[in-house]
């Protein structure tokens, strides 16, 4: 029997990276497709936020790890709840995807290769000169990135059932806390989620995680969100411009050190 010339080529083994190829345009298709702008409207001289909502569909999470390295599949496999699996491989596609969207050129988004410095701050190998920031929770994943500004995003899940006042007094300052507590119900939530999304992006932008603490930076939250405070090593509060970016069920931020000059990563 004569096979057809389109059976004869479905027939032929590929190659992984063949595969990758093929999966990555997928990909990139699924998050242009599902995913959205968030940028702050005053922030878009200076950076762009892309959203990407978390998907259960398991078309979505195969496509995407077919794209990422054997060390992150091995990292992604050491998960015991499979949805924190399933967060992890989503969440790193959509990082290769934002930097493929950065670069703007037609390189397969398989090829996307980002490093991280010491602290875990992520670069792209071939243009570090680029800032990104990235966060996820369990309803989607938010990438930023600025050509030049460091800069820092972060997004948290608001139906999180929490003790916000007690966290409140615990991490934040004294006038935060207070500003916490004067509300409350919903608007408590989202006040404390406010100023705790605000403070992990401003840690981002000095390229810092939470145990540099929470209570390094302050900030007010009316009539817009600004630092009032920040480490005098990091440069002047005015030096930081602080968005929110809501939504229904989540609450982020984009801050936005005003230096326009970014130092070299230092890769680990």
């Amino acid at each position: 029997m004569q096979l057809s010339r389109a059976s004869r080529v479905s027939s032929v083994p590929i190659s992984r990276r063949q595969k990758a190829r093929r999966d990555g345009d997928w990909v990139r298709k699924m998050f242009a497709d599902r995913g959205c702008d968030r940028t702050p409207p005053s922030a878009r001289s200076a950076a762009t936020v892309l959203f990407a909502p978390y998907s259960r569909d398991v078309e979505t999470t195969n496509r995407c790890a077919a794209i990422l390295t054997e060390p992150e599949l091995k990292r992604a496999a050491r998960f015991l709840c499979q949805d924190a699996k399933v967060n992890f491989v989503q969440r790193r596609a959509f990082r290769r995807y934002c930097g493929a969207v950065a670069l703007q050129a037609r390189r397969a988004i398989s090829e996307v290769a980002f490093s991280e410095t010491a602290k875990g701050r992520p670069y792209l190998s071939d243009l570090p000169s680029i800032s990104f920031s990235f966060s996820s929770c369990r309803f989607g994943f938010v990438g930023a990135w600025s050509s030049t500004h460091e800069i820092g995003v972060d997004i948290e899940d608001m139906t999180r059932d929490i003790e916000a006042a007690e966290l409140a007094e615990r991490f934040f300052t004294n006038a935060e806390s207070n500003a916490v507590q004067r509300v409350a119900g919903q608007a408590r939530l989202r006040t404390f989620y406010q100023f705790w999304s605000l403070k992990e992006a401003s840690l981002k932008s000095i390229g810092e995680g939470l145990p540099f603490g929470l209570d390094t930076y302050e900030f007010e939250l009316a009539p817009n969100p600004r630092v009032v405070h920040a480490p005098r090593e990091y440069g002047e509060p005015a030096q930081f411009d602080a968005h929110l970016i809501e939504g229904a069920h989540s609450c982020g931020a984009l801050v936005i050190r005003g230096t326009p000059t970014l130092p070299p990563p230092v890769s680990r």
